[in-house]
Order: structure tokens, then sequence, then C-alpha cells
């Protein structure tokens, strides 16, 4: 069984974005709803709401991916937490057919990711930007793994932002 090594900085980035998801939510939303039912619709009104709810949409979009990964090699299972699954969620690793080993870029540089394949698509992510101990993890995951997959702009954009795109094997 091997555990998640999660960096240090990211429980305070963890914490940083469920507040300004939460206090967003209450200031923005929350309160642009109430001022529009007691002073009525107007385009301004709409628009602040729009900003703020694609707003409280990026955030949701960011944090999805950060999780507390267990994975038992004898049992072939994984097992994760996260923000939108707190009471945690167990994969089978032999429901998955293959991973692709690839590396994305943010702000703090390049980092490698790890997606595990189900019936041609992409289902599960993990990603090098939160755990310290991402190569020993990627071992205890006994799949065929897929060596250079072309990415194009269009499929890369796509997976960054929805982690699923359908995977053609050459």
């Amino acid at each position: 069984m091997i555990k998640c090594k999660i960096h240090r900085n990211w429980y305070l980035w963890l914490s940083l974005m469920l507040f300004f998801l939460v206090l967003g939510f209450y200031m923005f939303i929350v309160k642009t709803i109430v001022y529009i039912i007691k002073e009525g619709v107007s385009f301004s009104n709409i628009l602040v709401l729009i900003l703020c709810l694609s707003f409280e949409l990026f955030i949701i979009i960011v944090i999805k991916d950060f999780k507390y990964i267990i994975i038992e090699g004898e049992k072939k299972q994984l097992k994760y937490y996260s923000v939108l699954r707190p009471f945690g969620c167990i994969l089978r690793l032999d429901d998955f057919d293959n991973k692709i080993k690839t590396s994305e870029t943010s702000v703090r540089g390049e980092y490698e990711v790890v997606y595990l394949v189900r019936k041609g698509y992409t289902a599960f992510k993990i990603s090098g930007l939160f755990y310290d101990n991402l190569k020993e993890m990627d071992s205890y995951i006994k799949l065929k793994r897929i060596y250079n997959y072309k990415f194009n702009l269009k499929l890369y954009l796509q997976l960054l932002f929805t982690g699923k795109i359908k995977i053609e094997e050459e």
C-alpha cells in the first residue's frame, strides 16, 4: 500500500481556495441574487452574476484535481478523497485499460501527470503538481503504459479543463 505525499504548501493553497469558494459564493452570488430580487434586473447585475459564477466554476475546476490518494497494490484498487468526494471513492485498477504519463505546464513550471484510461477515455488524473511521490505512485499502478501519445492544442486544453479525452491507440 502506498499513500500520496502531498507538498506542504498545497495544504495552504487548498485552504485558501476553499475560503475563496465559500466567500465568493456568499459575497457575490447570494448577495447579487438578493439585490436583483429587491431592486430588479439590470444588465450590470446579470453581468456581475455571470462573472462571479465563472470565477466560482474556475475555482471548482482547479480544486477538483486535489485528491488524497491511497493505492493498494495487493487489492488492485485506488482510493481517493477530494473536496467533491469527501467520504472517498474506491476505483478498481482492473477496470482501467492503460495509463498515459504526460507533462503539463502551470505558473510553477512543468510537472508530470498520470492519466488512467478506461474504455478509450481518460478517466482519472494524478497530478505531479500536488505530490512529492508521483513516480512511486505511478510504479504501483500496474497498467500498460501508452508511450508518445500525440496531444494537439485542442486535446491538451480539453484534457486540462475537463480531464476527459478520447484516446486512440496507434
